[in-house]
Order: structure tokens, then C-alpha cells, then sequence
């Protein structure tokens, strides 16, 4: 079956946030993690620390410098299966943090 990722795309900006609140989010999404387990979809996930480095070649030399788009990070990940693209995209709405301004972007994984 096609395996697809779901990066969850967040606002950097936010955080820290508060401890209370950041276990509501994890809770949240290790509970859809599990729901995706149980029906066999669920292959793969993680949280993405905030902290990271681009890499990028600029007038022949590679730059390194932190990540830019901290309006859109992405902040975590699933690799499902799903029968196509458009079974991929309703699992997707079933994301639990598009309340805290979440949004996810569906892909196919392989060639």
C-alpha cells in the first residue's frame, strides 16, 4: 500500500508555551498515533525540535545558518498508508492541533 507523510506545519513563534499546554498537544497527538495504530495506518512519527540548521550553497560555498521559516516549521511528523492521495488527505483532517493553528501537508513518499 502507498505510504504518505504528514508534516505537521506550525508557528515556531509560539513556543515556549507553557508546560501545560505543550503536554495537551503531545497528548493529543501520541493519542491519534495510537488511534493510526490500531487500524494499521501508522507506520512512523515524531515531534522536530525547533533548533535546526539550513544548509545551502550560496556564491559556491555552502552556508550554514539556522532554520528561517519559523512561521511555518515543521514541528512533527506521521508516515501513513493510505489506498491514494485523497484517502491520505482524510486521515490528515483528522489531526487533533489544527485548533492550535496547525496546518498539515500531505505527500507521497517513493517514486
Amino acid at each position: 500500500m502507498p505510504q504518505f507523510i504528514l508534516l505537521i506545519r506550525e508557528d515556531l513563534r509560539r513556543y515556549p508555551i507553557p508546560k501545560e499546554e505543550l503536554e495537551a498537544i503531545i497528548a493529543a497527538h501520541m493519542k491519534w498515533a495510537r488511534d493510526l495504530t490500531a487500524r494499521g495506518i501508522f507506520k512512523d512519527g515524531n515531534g522536530i525540535q525547533s533548533d535546526g540548521r539550513l544548509i545551502e550553497l550560496i556564491n559556491g560555498d555552502l552556508v550554514v545558518q539556522p532554520v528561517r521559516d519559523v512561521r511555518q516549521g515543521v514541528g512533527g511528523y506521521y508516515i501513513i498508508e493510505a489506498e491514494d492521495l485523497q484517502a491520505a488527505v482524510e486521515i490528515a483532517k483528522e489531526c487533533p492541533t489544527y485548533k492550535d493553528g496547525d496546518l498539515i501537508e500531505v505527500r507521497p513518499l517513493g517514486a
